[in-house]
């Protein structure tokens, strides 16, 4: 059975530039309670920054006032269209080991954000 993916998607997306500090997107997940944010060059979408990439930077020893692009998943942002059938979004998501699917309308621009903690809401 056919669900499209923005019936089940979160919003909004949270959106920083690329050279905000790791310690403001961590605080801005945190208030928000979020695990990722879009990560903009010039208001363009490049990345994304998850919960993971926080604590990567941490192993890295970046430092809090080191900008997020450092740490974020730049140049290889996975993203589907709003009509992405759920299913067929959970087998993007394994395939790129992916838990954060960012979700866009028809012109382009980013309106929502699948996680793979919104599953339930799926098959709940």
């Amino acid at each position: 059975m056919y669900k499209p993916i923005k019936d089940f998607m979160t919003t909004p997306v949270f959106q920083v530039e690329a050279n905000t500090s790791l310690q403001e997107v961590c605080k801005l997940m945190l208030e928000r309670g979020v695990g990722s944010v879009i990560v903009t060059e010039q208001g363009t979408p490049k990345g994304i920054f998850t919960d993971r990439d926080a604590v990567k930077a941490i192993a890295m020893g970046l430092s809090s006032t080191d900008e997020v692009r450092l740490a974020s998943t730049m140049g290889n942002l996975v993203v589907v269209d709003e009509n992405t059938d759920v299913f067929e979004a959970l087998k993007i998501m394994a395939s790129n080991k992916i838990r954060h699917l960012p979700v866009k309308d028809k012109n382009g621009n980013i309106i929502g954000m699948f996680a793979i903690t919104d599953v339930h809401r799926v098959y709940g």
